[in-house]
């Protein structure tokens, strides 16, 4: 089972926001939904804002050529 997910956020004004996170990272965050971004930055979503929240996971073989953003 893989590690890395491709995570979509699509919102209740069909906004779509992409990035990729390993599972250990947070969803919610102090209720927020919370989405690091390929850019290293990290977006945060009222819940009631959110209407489509969309797990892929990466391959294996893609994950290493990745580098997944981290809060730390």
């Amino acid at each position: 089972m893989s590690d890395i997910y491709q995570i979509t956020i699509t919102t209740t004004s069909k906004e779509t926001f992409t990035g990729l996170m390993k599972r250990s990272q947070p969803e919610i965050v102090n209720g927020f939904v919370a989405l690091a971004t390929d850019t290293g930055e990290w977006r945060y979503f009222r819940p009631d804002s959110v209407e489509q929240f969309h797990f892929v996971p990466v391959a294996e073989e893609e994950e290493s050529n990745v580098e997944v953003q981290s809060d730390a």
